[in-house]
């Protein structure tokens, strides 16, 4: 389980950082060694580290708090309403995926929160 924690938060971590998409999806300025796309980070979240499981099932057994199941929810439904563009330059560019990868964000920082101890407030740290 913490195998597949680890791997969601990785891919959530991607999905919420335009810059490191234009990294990894697009190769510019790429510092990383790592290379990605949006079918591959589609593929990694939903097939290789079951999203929909974690989210409907682990999520709540291990008692990670109902507000951050609830925004993960939001995520996973923003995703899969999702139009897919043409190539990953025009998906980045997308204004539906900028607020996807805000809502990603957000996921982020509230399971930070968590894992720290600090569930209390809504604090904006961007």
């Amino acid at each position: 389980m913490e195998k597949i924690m680890q791997n969601i938060y990785n891919d959530l971590l991607e999905l919420s950082d335009l810059d490191l998409q234009m990294k990894l999806w697009l190769n510019e300025n790429n510092d990383t060694g790592l290379i990605s796309s949006y079918i591959e980070l589609m593929n990694r979240l939903f097939d290789d580290n079951g999203f929909d499981d974690f989210i409907d099932n682990d999520a709540p057994k291990i008692g990670i708090d109902s507000t951050v199941v609830s925004e993960l929810n939001k995520l996973r439904n923003s995703l899969n309403e999702y139009e897919e563009k043409g190539t990953d330059r025009e998906i980045i560019s997308d204004t539906r995926w900028v607020k996807i990868s805000e809502q990603a964000k957000l996921v982020v920082k509230m399971w930070n929160d968590y894992l720290s101890g600090n569930t209390g407030g809504s604090r904006d740290e961007n």
